[in-house]
């Protein structure tokens, strides 16, 4: 029998919080073969945004088409972008996988106007 010492990349996942600055966890989540991936990161991008009544949550899924795209790297601008301008009334979390292939933005924020903003853009609607 041969022990693999290394993680399956396809499932280990990394978190990444953006409340006032960019913020990694400090441990990599292995999800186990029988697990539901896209709802194990779900669940971990929630879990590293703050609970604050009244506010309105937008959770994006992505995942990559082609070997050169860079799914995690895009979500991570946007979200630093939205962070920069956001203030106090933003928070955004970013679930990956190791190897890039998928990726989960969960993004809260006190504004409708701004989380309607935000569906819009990933839509593919222009303003």
């Amino acid at each position: 029998m041969e022990m693999r010492t290394e993680p399956d990349r396809a499932r280990a996942v990394r978190v990444r919080a953006y409340l006032g600055r960019v913020r990694d966890v400090k441990r990599t989540f292995l999800v186990p073969a029988d697990a539901d991936l896209a709802a194990a990161m779900k669940r971990a991008a929630l879990a590293a945004l703050p609970k604050s009544g009244g506010w309105r949550l937008l959770v994006v899924v992505v995942e990559r088409t082609g070997e050169d795209e860079h799914v995690g790297l895009f979500l991570d601008r946007l979200a630093r972008r939205h962070m920069a301008e956001g203030g106090r009334d933003f928070a955004a979390a970013l679930a990956v996988t190791a190897d890039g292939a998928r990726a989960v933005l969960a993004v809260a924020a006190e504004d409708a106007e701004r989380i309607g903003r935000l569906r819009a853009a990933f839509a593919g609607e222009v303003p």
